[in-house]
């Protein structure tokens, strides 16, 4: 009786161990990677990816897609070859800690790691955590999830198979163009008036000392005005549901702009918002707009300051640090 007792608990625990190992964290993964390829935007990628990544120059695109197909082959892996499934679940879970530790230290409002759908990065931390400590304690010594020298001959077929599949459905379904954006004459063209890789990462740094005009965005901007290389001037890019850009606007620019300026409104990938709209305060100001159909990553709002038409300052301001501001 005494044998019968302590053998249930083994058994209870191997069968959870497997369930959780080989169908659980795959499902888990599968639907971050899933829901990836349904936005296709890189936009939503970690944040901490788009500036360590990002901000030294790797293409997010590609960034997304691989990580995509990462996703897809550890979850065929984990599903079919029962001998790494638990060391393939280990290594993908600890790497995804320290993007998602980098995301709460930026703030991020979503981890990036489930496309569109918000979800904070320490809810994903958690969960990720959890699985990992229970992989790693819970999954040890489990049978049935042993790592064995040799391996079935259909199972490495399959698993090559699958991950054939992944590459070409990470690399196919995310294209950038009508496909990634929903299709439809408008959004094509917009797309052809905007960057070729699908999305533009700003470098502030790179527009100082420059002619705005000679800049990248300048060609994509719709509305600009001729008479940007007379005197001081702004140019401010803001979305037309961010709070912080009313504010700025409430704040300095609402009365009288302190120097000539243009408002380059920012859309989303999908067009301009039409909830949460906030209130368009600066009569005085020239309008403009960058088209939809990409991802933007420009952190509204943003304050650009010109002299004659070359770039002094540029930066993302706010109504507390209103750089840009306070040049001339």
């Amino acid at each position: 009786m005494s044998r019968s007792t302590t053998s249930t608990p083994t058994a209870l625990r191997s069968s959870l161990a497997v369930v959780v190992t080989r169908a659980v964290i795959p499902l888990w993964l599968g639907i971050g990677a899933v829901l990836k390829i349904i936005d296709g935007s890189p936009s939503n990628l970690p944040a901490v990816i788009v500036k360590w990544f990002g901000g030294n120059g790797f293409d997010l695109r590609f960034l997304l897609e691989f990580t995509i197909t990462v996703e897809l082959v550890a979850v065929g892996a984990m599903v079919l070859l029962p001998s790494l499934a638990r060391t393939v679940g280990i290594v993908m879970l600890a790497s995804f800690v320290p993007v998602l530790i980098g995301d709460l230290a930026l703030g991020a409002a979503s981890c990036g790691c489930f496309g569109a759908v918000q979800v904070p990065p320490w809810v994903t931390l958690a969960t990720d955590l959890f699985f990992l400590f229970f992989l790693v304690f819970v999954g040890r010594g489990v049978p049935s999830l042993a790592f064995t020298a040799s391996v079935p001959s259909w199972r490495v077929l399959a698993v090559g198979l699958w991950s054939i599949a992944a590459v070409a459905v990470a690399f196919g379904l995310t294209a950038k163009g009508d496909e990634a954006n929903g299709g439809g004459p408008h959004v094509a063209a917009s797309v052809a008036a905007g960057p070729e890789e699908g999305y533009y990462l700003p470098d502030y740094t790179s527009w100082i000392g420059q002619p705005f005009q000679s800049l990248t965005i300048a060609d994509w901007i719709t509305g600009l005005p001729s008479d940007l290389d007379q005197g001081p001037q702004y140019i401010l890019f803001y979305r037309k549901d961010c709070e912080h850009c009313h504010e700025l606007m409430e704040v300095f620019f609402a009365d009288r702009p302190p120097l000539p300026t243009t408002a380059v409104a920012v859309p989303e990938r999908a067009g301009f918002p039409t909830a949460n709209v906030q209130p368009f305060v600066c009569d005085e100001c020239r309008l403009a707009e960058l088209p939809s159909g990409y991802d933007w990553f420009l952190q509204t709002p943003v304050l650009v300051k010109l002299a004659d038409g070359v770039v002094q300052c540029a930066a993302e301001v706010s109504v507390d640090n209103p750089v840009c501001l306070d040049v001339f």
